[in-house]
C-alpha cells in the first residue's frame, strides 16, 4: 500500500490512466501488484533492456554508442541440430562401373559391380567379353580369338591387424580355360612393420597335353614403412 501510495505521489500525470496490460485498473495499482511493465516489447535480436533479464549463454548486452563507432555484430545461434558434432556426411560412390581395356594382347569390355561394402567386407565383381590377340598374354587363353573374361576381388578384415585378399581371374576361349588365384594375407606386427604372405594358383586346362596343368607360387616378406 506504501508503494502504491509513493508512485502516486512521484509519478507523472500520464500514469494515471490505466495501462493496456492491466485494462479498467488505474496504473499505479496495477504497477505495484506486478499485473503491468512499462516496458515496450522488443523485436531486435538484441534488446536494450537485455539486462533486465536473468543472463544466458546466449544473451549479450548491447554496448553503448559512441560517435564514430560501429556496430557490433551479434553472433547468430546455430540450430540445435547444426550444433551437434557428428562426422561429416559424404554421399556413397556408385556399386557399378563400366570396364573398357585396349592393348596389344587383347579388347575387352564389360561390366563391374561392388556387391559387398562393408567396413569389414569388400567383394567386387567384373565380367566382360573381347578379342584376344596375343596369345597367353596377361593370363589370358592359348589362342587368339573371343573370350570371355570375369574377375573377382574380395577383402577381409579379420581383426584390427589382420588383412585378407583375395583375386580370382578366370578367361575362357576356343581353345582352352585360363585361371590366376591369388590369395595374400597382411599382418600388422607393430606400428611399422608388416608380414605380408602370398600364395598364388595359376591354372591352364589346355596344359600337359591337354589333361590340365596347375602352377603355384607363394612368398612372405616383411616390410618396414619409413
Amino acid at each position: 500500500m506504501l508503494t502504491a501510495l509513493w508512485l502516486a505521489l512521484a509519478a507523472p500525470p500520464v500514469f494515471i490512466q490505466p495501462l493496456p496490460e492491466s485494462p479498467g485498473e488505474p496504473a499505479m495499482i496495477a504497477l505495484a501488484a506486478g499485473r503491468a511493465e512499462l516496458r515496450r516489447p522488443c523485436y531486435r535480436l538484441v534488446c536494450e533492456d537485455a539486462a533486465w533479464q536473468a543472463p544466458t549463454r546466449f544473451t549479450r548486452i548491447q554496448q553503448p554508442k559512441t560517435p564514430g563507432s560501429v556496430d557490433p555484430l551479434v553472433p547468430m545461434r546455430l540450430p540445435a541440430i547444426a550444433a551437434r558434432r557428428y562426422p561429416l556426411y559424404s554421399p556413397a560412390s556408385r556399386r557399378d562401373w563400366r570396364i573398357n581395356h585396349g592393348s596389344h594382347s587383347r579388347f575387352t569390355a564389360g561390366f563391374g559391380y561392388e556387391a559387398v561394402r562393408t567396413p569389414d567386407t569388400n567383394v567386387k565383381l567384373e565380367f566382360g567379353t573381347g578379342y584376344r590377340l596375343q596369345p597367353y598374354a596377361d593370363y589370358g587363353t592359348a589362342g587368339s580369338g573371343l573370350i570371355a573374361r570375369g574377375r573377382l576381388e574380395l577383402r577381409q578384415s579379420i581383426a584390427d591387424r589382420a588383412l585378407l585378399t583375395q583375386n580370382l581371374l578366370v578367361e575362357t576361349g576356343r581353345f582352352n580355360t585360363t585361371t590366376r588365384q591369388v590369395i595374400g594375407l597382411d599382418l600388422k606386427l607393430v606400428d611399422q612393420w608388416t608380414l605380408q604372405s602370398n600364395f598364388e594358383l595359376r591354372h591352364d586346362s589346355a596344359g600337359n597335353g591337354g589333361t590340365g596343368a596347375t602352377d603355384t607360387e607363394g612368398s612372405v616378406q616383411v616390410r618396414y614403412r619409413f
